[in-house]
């Protein structure tokens, strides 16, 4: 199945996966990776329901959890997506995504902020070079107020990472909060050239320091 879904042959991957589950409906692992299938193409009802049935089935299971958190966030289920993070974590203390992905959330939503600081540091601890977990703790640093020490981190994120639309975007606001107007706009522009979502409010922040 998953070599299907490699090679774009996604319908025939969950064709084989639904296959499986008929054969073993209490599976936990072909739960999951049905619903990732489900999830990569947007179908986040189906993925939503898997999940569900994966944790009903396997309560210890901290990957159901991780996954059923993305899809619950993507679903723009904040407080869902918290609990099941927090689930995860409750498993497994050093799964550093799911430590990231909850600072990451409380960052975003400026709730909780010394919290998501220490969840991130420890994610930081666990993976040192992950450039997203980077962007997370300058992202927190930005939330602060601390925008010098922002900047710093999200320019090494932006380096780690490569081509990433939301770090670029989250120097651009670094470079903004500190005055420094061009170097924002480039970050912005570079952004706005691999965004393929959520594009009106980075035009918006364009077309603000474009204004003379």
């Amino acid at each position: 199945a998953f070599h299907f879904s490699d090679t774009g042959r996604v319908d025939d991957a969950i064709a084989l996966l639904e296959k499986a589950l008929a054969h073993e409906p209490d599976n936990p692992d072909f739960l999951v990776y049905l619903a990732s299938m489900y999830e990569e193409q947007e179908t986040y009802d189906k993925a939503l329901d898997l999940l569900r049935r994966a944790v009903e089935t396997d309560p210890e299971n901290a990957r159901a959890y991780f996954r059923l958190g993305v899809v619950y966030d993507k679903l723009d289920r904040k407080d869902d997506s918290i609990a099941a993070m927090q689930k995860v974590i409750g498993l497994e203390p050093d799964h550093a995504n799911a430590l990231n992905y909850l600072g990451y959330t409380y960052a975003d939503l400026g709730v909780n902020l010394e919290e998501a600081e220490t969840l991130i540091r420890k994610a930081l601890a666990l993976k040192p070079d992950d450039g997203y977990i980077t962007d997370s703790l300058g992202w927190v640093y930005f939330k602060q107020g601390r925008h010098a020490e922002a900047l710093t981190l999200l320019l090494k994120a932006a380096e780690l990472v490569g081509d990433d639309p939301i770090i670029f975007e989250h120097v651009g606001d670094a470079f903004r909060a500190l005055g420094r107007h061009a170097e924002a706009l480039v970050y912005y522009r570079k952004s706005l050239a691999i965004r393929e979502t959520d594009r009106e409010s980075l035009l918006r922040k364009i077309e603000a320091l474009e204004k003379p």
